[in-house]
Parts: structure tokens; sequence; C-alpha cells
């Protein structure tokens, strides 16, 4: 996996100089949307942007709003840890048409392929950040 977390992703991001930083609450409500079409509009898809303090009907939400971190090729294929887009696509596509080996040597290739991508399949945890907070509801009452 190129990135332990999206957090670390950003934090790439920001130290390439491919982020812009809104520090200053910023509506929902239009602004962040009338920004962000701005921003990808620009030649190569703009930069990636980043809302610390969105405000949803003029309260500050606790959680940040990222928009556009994979609006570029550059990005995108940062994102997955490789030196460009094409090479994943190719990548995908070799084992997309993948048949079944014929000999030790093509399934030794196939194997090697299969290797490389083993980070792309999701990953199960008992404990994150978005399991910090769970609300439980109770089933509505039967009549």
């Amino acid at each position: 996996m190129a990135f332990g977390s999206y957090r670390a992703f950003v934090e790439k991001l920001d130290q390439m100089g491919e982020l812009i930083r809104f520090r200053q609450p910023v509506a929902t409500e239009l602004e962040i949307t009338e920004i962000a079409d701005r921003e990808m509009k620009k030649p190569g898809g703009g930069k990636a942007l980043l809302f610390e303090k969105p405000t949803i009907q003029g309260k500050v939400s606790p959680f940040p709003v990222a928009i556009n971190t994979m609006g570029s090729d550059r990005r995108m294929a940062l994102s997955m840890g490789a030196e460009s887009v094409e090479s994943v696509a190719e990548d995908l596509g070799m084992l997309m048409k993948a048949k079944p080996p014929t000999s030790w040597r093509g399934a030794a290739k196939l194997l090697a392929t299969a290797m490389d991508l083993r980070h792309v399949r999701p990953r199960k945890v008992k404990k994150g950040p978005c399991k910090q907070v769970i609300h439980r509801f109770d089933s509505p009452p039967t009549r």
C-alpha cells in the first residue's frame, strides 16, 4: 500500500506543494463548491483543497473536507504508489487478461504480478478513527 491512511496521503500532498489549505471557516453551502469548481477547471486539474473548518448552516463542522485530492494524473499515480496512471492500468490489464498458466515460468510471472498488486485489496480493521463514535439506535416500536 502506498500510504497507511488517507491522512498520510494528504500530508504528502501538502509536503509536495500540491495542497491548498483553508484554515478559516468556509461555508459548505455554495462557497466550497465555487472554490473547488474554479480550482478543478485550471490546467492540469488544479491543486487539492483542504477546508479545515467547513461550516454547515453557520456552525463549524468537526470534520475537515478534502476535495480534488486525486484530480491530476500525478496525484492519482502518487496515491497508488506508482510512477504513472498508465503503468497501473497496464498492470491491471495484464491481470485481467491473464489466462491459466501453461508452464512454471508462466505461473511464476502471474504470481509476481499478483504479488505486486496485493496492496490493492481492502483491509478490515477492528479499531480506527472512523469507529471512535458509534451511534446505536433502538429499533422502532412495532404496532
